[in-house]
């Protein structure tokens, strides 16, 4: 049975940029949503010529810009001219939800804030994405994810050897902002069917980086205020070809764990009888079982752990686990095909939704300004009015 996407016949208006934002308008998108995303004439969303190495150019895409903007249309608009503002107000005023990630008061200096917008389309939803949140004597300092992870605590907790703290470059507190974002969107839709009226909604990446560093931060104030005690054996050990990570929760399984490395001994050694023991001594333990992990390969540890019933998982690259044969069988991953890029790039799924199908408008993330003539057509604009506007520079078609 086809089921008809939740947000299917919704009209987005996406103004924010970087990644937090995209990314929530992406979910967006998947789910149904009509999301037009407004781009600079000049190189468009930043996040096109950040981190992208070889792929990224002006215009063009980036690793960010492919992930944020599958299914989306993009328009390119100069808003600094009083022309590309007007086009921008036309775009806006059936919008259901209206997205934008500037710092504090630059939306309101355009003239596109959160008042000036429900005075035209009182049933909008309005988003405001921001590193710092509105207010506060932080609200004007740029942030990015790695700021805030510095500042909130989460790098402090992945220290490395020395101590050193560590940036985790998966982009957590981005990804984590965008789906904070999606499901105050979502919600706010759903109330949006019994009320005549939109609402202003406020996203900060420093809110939800609290909420990812949140886990540690109970544990170091349960524990008066000192860093989570390790768990030995629960620790990353080297082995003579790699990595495993082993992870024992209850009691129960250490005396499993000795017979795995073949140590039981160490299942009778009264210093590590007891979780609270072997956190005592932890530095004894790991010492001892290091050496058993070295004398063997990963697969071998794996097959062996798995068979005494004790979580672990080889320590796998990206490009691991994306040639993993479990990871192929679950059809995780679809090869799709994004203009401008000559190999198709693996994307996952959208848990809960159907896979990507490779060339449809779901599957492709946009061009800077790949769909502005159509999109302005769509809006009432004629061809002698968009070719003006072409000349006047107010608006960018990219040449495909």
């Amino acid at each position: 049975m086809e089921i008809k996407p939740a947000f299917a016949g919704l009209k987005v208006i996406d103004i924010s940029q970087g990644i937090a934002g995209p990314l929530a308008g992406m979910l967006l998108a998947q789910h149904g949503a009509q999301v037009i995303k407004i781009e600079n004439t000049e190189a468009g969303d930043w996040a096109r010529t950040t981190g992208g190495g070889k792929g990224a150019s002006p215009g063009g895409h980036s690793a960010l810009s492919i992930m944020g903007n599958l299914g989306k249309r993009s328009i390119s608009l100069d808003l600094k001219s009083a022309r590309g503002r007007e086009l921008l107000w036309k775009l806006i005023e059936d919008a259901d939800v209206v997205m934008e990630g500037f710092r504090p008061k630059v939306i309101e200096r355009l003239g596109f804030g959160y008042a000036a917008v429900a005075k035209r389309n009182p049933r909008a939803i309005y988003v405001s994405l921001s590193g710092f949140g509105q207010s506060g004597p932080m609200r004007d300092r740029p942030a990015t994810d790695p700021i805030l992870q510095a500042f909130t605590g989460v790098m402090a907790n992945n220290a490395g050897p020395g101590g050193k703290p560590q940036n985790v470059r998966s982009i957590p507190v981005d990804v984590m902002t965008a789906l904070f974002a999606f499901q105050a969107i979502a919600t706010a839709l759903y109330s949006r069917l019994d009320q005549p009226h939109g609402r202003y909604i406020e996203i900060s990446l420093i809110e939800c980086a609290a909420w990812l560093n949140l886990y540690s931060m109970l544990q170091g104030l349960l524990n008066d205020g000192r860093p989570p005690a390790r768990r030995p054996p629960n620790d990353v050990f080297q082995t003579s070809d790699g990595w495993v990570v082993i992870s024992i929760l209850e009691h129960r399984p250490w005396q499993e764990f000795c017979n795995a490395i073949e140590r039981p001994e160490l299942g009778d050694d009264p210093r590590f009888g007891t979780p609270a023991s072997r956190t005592e001594n932890g530095d004894e333990l790991l010492s001892q079982v290091r050496d058993a992990f070295k004398a063997r390969s990963n697969s071998y540890w794996c097959d062996r752990l798995t068979e005494f019933n004790i979580l672990n998982s080889e320590v796998k690259t990206s490009a691991e686990f994306l040639d993993d044969p479990a990871v192929v069988a679950s059809g995780i991953f679809e090869r799709l095909s994004q203009p401008g890029i000559a190999t198709p790039l693996p994307i996952p799924r959208i848990p809960g939704l159907p896979g990507f199908e490779d060339g449809t408008e779901l599957a492709r993330a946009p061009l800077a300004g790949e769909h502005t003539e159509a999109i302005l057509r769509e809006h009432g604009l004629t061809t002698e009015e968009i070719a003006d506007l072409r000349a006047s520079k107010v608006i960018k078609q990219p040449t495909l």
